[in-house]
């Protein structure tokens, strides 16, 4: 958890949460998008996590180059200090119960199935699963939130951003840009371009946009200091990525209030 960002109390509905319910009850679709962490691209990189968990306790990670075994296997090695409660699979009616319509792409941007036909090898068969972690009760509250919620989905980025937040009318409270895959990654489009379908669609959220943008990623990545997006121009913190998997920088941006919005548009 970070001090320079809002650290709220637990969720209610977090907190009531059993093996029982998470098993067995209505799927909590609102309660999770509900001031979430969105990162798409996101392979199994714990960052976020890592790092931000009490300040968001609910994530939602979509990659779609990771198999569901492989997302087993890496929820059994877990959070270092976290127990999983509970893991089940999701559907896609409860993810999207009303339906969903892709927003269009224009000339600007990548020809997805033109990507997709060299990758079909690569990209992986859908799947969401819904895990509960809580902490140990042998390691100390200063260690991190007492749960947190993770949603995977092996799916695309910009499809399950605008079924998930578009569709149900709802907005993260954060949007993590981390090595998004560009060029030779997977990625059939650049999450990190203000004129592409990612950031059309997250930006054009009729309902709101999110107030945090993480940008960064492994070495210098990115080489500018300065924020990808319009907007996410103050600056909160820099958290540096260890380890061997993902080691590099991400940099904290919140987006500018309307009124200094306002005070932009007017000095321009």
């Amino acid at each position: 958890m970070r001090s320079e960002l809002p650290s709220p109390s637990l969720p209610e509905w977090i907190n009531q949460l059993s093996v029982s319910k998470i098993m067995d009850e209505a799927f909590p679709l609102n309660e999770l998008l509900q001031d979430c962490l969105y990162y798409p691209s996101s392979a199994f990189d714990g960052t976020p996590i890592q790092h931000f968990a009490g300040n968001f306790h609910s994530f939602i990670y979509v990659d779609y180059g990771f198999s569901e075994e492989q997302l087993k296997s890496a929820l059994g090695e877990g959070f270092r200090g976290y127990d999983l409660i509970a893991c089940r699979s999701v559907t896609e009616a409860e993810l999207v119960p009303r339906g969903w319509m892709p927003l269009p792409l224009n000339q600007n941007d990548e020809d997805p199935e033109r990507i997709y036909r060299g990758r079909r090898n690569w990209i992986k068969r859908p799947f969401c699963n819904w895990a509960v972690f809580q902490r140990n009760d042998q390691i100390p509250e200063n260690h991190g939130p007492h749960r947190f919620s993770l949603l995977y989905l092996c799916a695309d980025g910009v499809a399950a951003f605008q079924a998930l937040f578009i569709a149900n009318k709802a907005v993260p409270k954060a949007v993590a840009i981390i090595q998004p895959g560009d060029g030779f990654g997977g990625n059939w489009t650049r999450f990190a371009d203000p004129t592409a379908i990612f950031a059309r669609s997250v930006l054009g959220n009729p309902h709101g946009q999110p107030d945090y943008l993480l940008f960064g990623g492994m070495g210098d990545y990115p080489s500018s200091e300065g924020c990808c997006w319009p907007d996410y121009e103050n600056f909160v913190c820099r958290i540096i990525k260890n380890g061997a998997n993902y080691p590099g920088r991400v940099n904290v941006w919140v987006r500018l209030t309307a009124a200094e919005r306002v005070n932009k548009n007017n000095r321009s």
